[in-house]
């Protein structure tokens, strides 16, 4: 799954202790041209820099608050979890070049569960996702023969029962799929943090349940063992949040078709309605 275009909001003063601005001339010399190869995604926001020095992922955001955002996430998590955070300049980021390989398929479950416990035990970002800000404004930058009396009906829908109260508050990742986690060993590492922000465990858990790998049922079981959750329960809270998620995939598959006129998207939209109408 390719869940893109969270907000995160709002951005607290807090989270900008300790990020580093660099102008062009502090550069060192390594970050000088050299080649410059698109990585795949559907957000398209990065690069592949690479020159005699080394690789670097270069990624940019549409607002600069966002990529700062990216920077402070990469500074407070691990290195065992998440690529380094380089330097930012605006409007771009550099990042660590994460080496390993990238699968089709996800990784074992107690492995994607250790993954998750320890993303999810990690000290707060500092700012929120919340999400109903965003669907609303990707239904107001839809296609207009786009628009259908369904989505209106699952947006109000949303607007009048609100999002679910958190199970347990973390930072998340909130892009998590096997394209942006790369295996190394017996361990992975987790990369694309541009969604990321502090929101409930179980949304996290949801978008990863739209993927329906085989072993989800027992990657939660592990989860919840891990992180001393109620299986149960944690299993309901997921269910809470899966037509927030289903939506906010399908309408943003909306706004890109809108914005790029690519059919990909349009193709993930209907694919995406279909699962809502029989979520």
């Amino acid at each position: 799954m390719k869940l893109s275009g969270l907000v995160k909001v709002p951005y607290s003063k807090r989270s900008d202790a300790g990020l580093h601005h660099h102008n062009q001339a502090s550069h060192p010399a390594a970050f000088a041209a050299g080649s410059v190869s698109a990585i795949q995604g559907l957000s398209g926001n990065s690069v592949l820099v690479e020159n005699t020095c080394g690789k670097w992922v270069r990624r940019t955001a549409s607002t600069h608050a966002e990529l700062r955002r990216q920077y402070r996430a990469l500074q407070l998590l691990p290195h065992s979890l998440a690529p380094a955070p380089v330097f930012m300049s605006r409007p771009w980021l550099y990042v660590e070049w994460v080496e390993g390989q990238v699968a089709a398929s996800w990784p074992p479950a107690d492995v994607l569960a250790r993954t998750l416990s320890l993303l999810h035990h990690q000290p707060l970002f500092g700012w929120r996702i919340v999400l109903l800000p965003l669907l609303q404004r990707y239904w107001q930058n839809a296609a207009p023969s786009r628009r259908t009396v369904f989505w209106l009906a699952q947006l109000k829908k949303c607007q009048r029962i609100r999002e679910p109260g958190p199970i347990r508050l973390a930072p998340l990742h909130m892009d998590i799929h096997p394209g942006n986690i790369v295996h190394q060993g017996n361990k992975v590492r987790l990369i694309d943090w541009e969604y990321a922000g502090d929101g409930d465990v179980g949304l996290e858990l949801a978008t990863l349940a739209i993927d329906e790998p085989p072993q989800f049922a027992a990657c939660v079981a592990s989860y919840a063992r891990q992180m001393h959750l109620n299986e149960v329960r944690l299993g309901q809270q997921i269910n809470r949040w899966l037509p927030w998620v289903n939506l906010l995939m399908a309408s943003w598959y909306e706004y890109r078709w809108q914005e790029t006129q690519t059919s990909e998207f349009i193709q993930l939209a209907d694919q995406a309605w279909c699962r809502l109408k029989h979520t």
